[in-house]
């Protein structure tokens, strides 16, 4: 019963993966910057809960193709320490170029503050980086239609004990981009789903040269303690003009993990479980 369950939950991922070929009707061009207009870059540009998303540039530009069946839907632009901004599709078919203004914001986080120096280092998540199967952020048959797509994994930290995050790890499977980059999210966890970003910064990490394999990124600069279970996830956020395959090692199954995918920016998420790809969070408690 279990091997049929996991069975579907692929076919799903690589329908959700690849089935996104539509008429491009519509095509909506644009800028995004600060109330002092300056650019603001790789910021999350998207259809409302549908697969059509991408980020902006680093001059704050985005270029979108979107179905025409979407006319009546709502387009969102957020990015971390920005009031996030909702518009029709429909008031936006006048304009060949838009400008977006997004106002600043910041929200008070709750501290929590490692007191004692008789910390304990813990490794959690999958170190297994060898599957045959996989999971996708570039797709090869909708070339650069889905930057903005995340791929990520809980982690069971607890509630208990505050904890200081210290390194986190994923392991890239296939990428023939000279240059990608990424950015690692950090979510509180609603309803079993990724719901608040906890991040204080935006935590950046660039692959060159079509490298594979393990990406490290060292969290002590960031200050980042908690004390709660949260979501990690690697968000696609730029690639060279050449490329077109970039995805990451699905392991099925994996029992107890449960992973998560987002198709693009401002998609909804798809939680699946026992299945999990090779990331890996160390951290004190």
């Amino acid at each position: 019963m279990k091997k049929t369950i996991l069975k579907f939950q692929l076919i799903l991922i690589l329908l959700y993966s690849f089935n996104f070929v539509y008429s491009q009707n519509i095509v909506i061009t644009g800028n995004v910057t600060d109330s002092l207009k300056t650019p603001l870059q790789y910021v999350n540009v998207g259809v409302y809960n549908k697969y059509v998303g991408t980020v902006t540039d680093n001059k704050g530009n985005f270029h979108l193709d979107i179905d025409n069946s979407m006319v009546n839907d709502t387009l969102k632009i957020s990015s971390l320490g920005y009031e996030p901004k909702e518009i029709l599709i429909k008031n936006l078919l006048s304009n060949s170029k838009i400008n977006i203004v997004l106002n600043s914001y910041t929200e008070e986080l709750e501290e929590v503050i490692l007191t004692s120096n008789n910390t304990k280092s813990y490794v959690k998540g999958k170190k297994k980086s060898k599957s045959k199967n996989e999971v996708f952020f570039a797709i090869p048959k909708a070339k650069n239609q889905n930057l903005g797509a995340e791929i990520g994994r809980k982690f069971s930290i607890g509630s208990k004990k505050p904890s200081l995050l210290k390194e986190f790890k994923f392991f890239i499977k296939k990428n023939n981009f000279d240059k990608v980059k990424f950015r690692i999210n950090l979510y509180t966890i609603k309803d079993k789903f990724p719901s608040k970003n906890i991040n204080k910064e935006n935590i950046y990490i660039e692959v060159k040269n079509k490298s594979t394999g393990w990406v490290t990124i060292n969290l002590t600069d960031y200050d980042i303690n908690i004390q709660q279970d949260i979501i990690i996830t690697a968000e696609w956020i730029e690639g060279s003009k050449n490329g077109d395959e970039l995805s990451l090692p699905m392991l099925i199954p994996s029992f107890s993990s449960v992973h998560y995918y987002k198709y693009g920016s401002q998609s909804k998420w798809k939680k699946y479980k026992m299945i999990s790809t090779a990331m890996i969070l160390t951290y004190e408690q």
